[in-house]
């Protein structure tokens, strides 16, 4: 077969994932955690708001009340938001999520041909890379964590004097659709000490490799000029001095290496369990003694994957909290993120061991165990995987809320609506005005002052008390009956007996309206007047209207 059209097929191929979303369109179903409640309402509220390109000092309008930072968001240089410019936001998504998949299958397939060199037929390489294309990663961090083999694999080619400037391309247009935060930071870390170790070993200097390593760090912070500016020199204390800096003891932290180990984490899933994990047991035992170059590098990836599992539980191990109490950056940066290399090593692992069972003579283990991860991986598929959940019209639920604010009948400028039960990022998709939300960061005054809406209910509840005071990114009016759970669809009908929250400040800071999609029987009492319940046919809500009353007591 041509390597065109082995290509191709691949390419079309990894194009599967996203067909659901093609032919159902916004009646598909998508991940709702850290996306829909967030991400994708965070840029459409961009354009919506004309903030894309306003100044260091400038806030978001609509969030919180006003008080959110530009800078706490993607920069206008960042390719994503060029997308949300340009289409509806579903159709943004998609657009995305098929540049992300197939760029995925390309780095992987073009890393496993050019630098793996196994005996293995290419059209195994293939299918490893069309596997690793699905894998469920989190959407919005774009090519941060399945561009890293095409990074990689450009990387190797200026490091081995090959196609310099295909390579050099790659290495450009990659940093307008990735985060340097979310995963690329952690992969040059790892590139430039392992090739620092090789020049050291051969003493050598590969200039043009480390020029490019330099040139693409400074494209990376002019890119991310925001969030460089918020980290250095944003003086105002925001959430994340608030962060946690770790309470994890010896024993919870061993047992969070095997569940990452096992399951992964919810930004990098690999799907590893169980066939991958399967798959190394069996080949792991075959190679622990053998000592050619082949079982070097399986020995040499199952400790590297092994070694990240172990960096990342152990940074919220409690011990570290002296150094991270005295250093902020420790503090308010995730330095545990190592594991966003996960997946690309978990692959390229597999196809190594595929390699090694099939110069063994085991191929019909090789397909099996291809056939079996495919159909694994069929499963995590989001149509499938969310298909209890809300689709994505159904969770914005857009003609509720057309009725919402026609009954309402002011400009949406002229008021702000808080939410419990449901994610304050439905209002805001609809382009409501919220006090509450989902942010990276904000003001800690703002969460102070909003502390002071929801205490009685923390009060009742440890969980959301840590969940909040040692994190805060969400800024939702939370209910210890309700707990962290924010899907309380029409089917899903759990009323508020007893919320104790102090309306009065909540109207304090600019709230006129409450949205809840469960029933508070105690709303008179705590000076919530019951204005009217909406339905529609095609939401997954049920939300009742209630008014902050003008003239009330502060309560607790």
């Amino acid at each position: 077969m041509r390597e065109r059209t082995r290509i191709l097929i691949g390419m079309l191929l990894t194009c599967l994932y996203i067909s659901p979303m093609v032919l159902l369109g916004e009646q598909a179903h998508v991940r709702i955690h850290d996306n829909l409640d967030s991400n994708i309402v965070w840029y459409k509220t961009l354009v919506d708001t004309n903030s894309i390109y306003t100044s260091l000092q400038a806030n978001v309008p609509d969030l919180l009340s006003g008080v959110v930072s530009r800078n706490a968001f993607v920069s206008e240089f960042t390719g994503i938001i060029w997308l949300y410019q340009a289409f509806s936001p579903f159709t943004a998504y998609v657009i995305s999520q098929g540049i992300v998949r197939i760029f995925a299958f390309l780095g992987m397939y073009l890393l496993l041909r050019d630098y793996a060199k196994g005996n293995i037929p290419k059209s195994y390489a293939l299918w490893v890379a069309v596997l690793f294309s699905w894998t469920p990663f989190w959407p919005s961090g774009m090519l941060s964590t399945l561009g890293m083999p095409l990074l990689l694999w450009a990387y190797w080619n200026i490091w081995n004097e090959r196609k310099i400037k295909t390579s050099a391309l790659i290495l450009l247009l990659v940093s307008f659709y990735s985060s340097f935060v979310l995963g690329i930071v952690f992969f040059l870390a790892v590139l430039a000490i392992y090739h620092a170790l090789k020049e050291i070993r051969a003493h050598s200097f590969h200039t043009r490799f480390w020029i490019a390593y330099c040139l693409q760090i400074l494209l990376y912070l002019l890119i991310e000029y925001r969030l460089v500016f918020s980290m250095l020199w944003e003086e105002e204390p925001t959430s994340r001095n608030d962060f946690e800096t770790g309470n994890n003891g010896f024993w919870a932290s061993i047992r969070l290496i095997f569940k990452n180990l096992v399951f992964g984490h919810t930004h990098d899933r690999a799907v590893q369990s169980p066939v991958i994990l399967l798959t190394l047991l069996i080949v792991g035992f075959l190679v622990f003694r053998q000592k050619d170059h082949a079982a070097r590098r399986i020995r040499a990836l199952m400790w590297f994957v092994f070694g990240l599992s172990l960096w990342y539980a152990f940074w919220f191990y409690e011990g570290w909290n002296p150094l991270k109490q005295h250093v902020s950056l420790i503090r308010t940066f995730n330095f545990s993120r190592f594991h966003f290399l996960q997946p690309m090593l978990w692959y390229a692992l597999f196809y190594l061991m595929l390699d090694w069972l099939w110069r063994l003579a085991k191929r019909k283990w090789v397909i099996c165990l291809l056939v079996a991860q495919t159909l694994v991986l069929f499963l995590w598929n989001p149509e499938f995987l969310y298909r209890h959940h809300p689709s994505y019209k159904a969770f914005y639920a857009s003609s509720q809320f057309s009725d919402i604010k026609r009954f309402i009948n002011q400009p949406t400028t002229d008021y702000q609506v808080a939410s419990i039960g449901m994610h304050p990022a439905i209002a805001q998709y609809n382009g409501m005005k919220t006090v509450d939300g989902y942010v990276n960061f904000y003001p800690l005054s703002y969460k102070t002052s909003f502390r002071k809406v929801i205490a009685g209910e923390l009060d009742k509840s440890d969980v959301l008390q840590r969940y909040f005071d040692t994190w805060g990114n969400r800024v939702y009016v939370f209910s210890s009956e309700l707990g962290k759970e924010y899907e309380y669809t029409k089917e899903h009908q759990v009323p508020i007996q007893n919320l104790s929250i102090n309306t009065a400040q909540l109207k304090q800071i600019g709230a006129t309206y409450l949205l809840s999609a469960v029933s508070i029987k105690n709303a008179v009492a705590i000076g919530l007047k019951y204005e009217k319940t909406f339905q529609d046919p095609q939401s997954a809500w049920k939300i009742r209207l209630y008014r902050i009353q003008e003239t009330i007591e502060t309560r607790k």
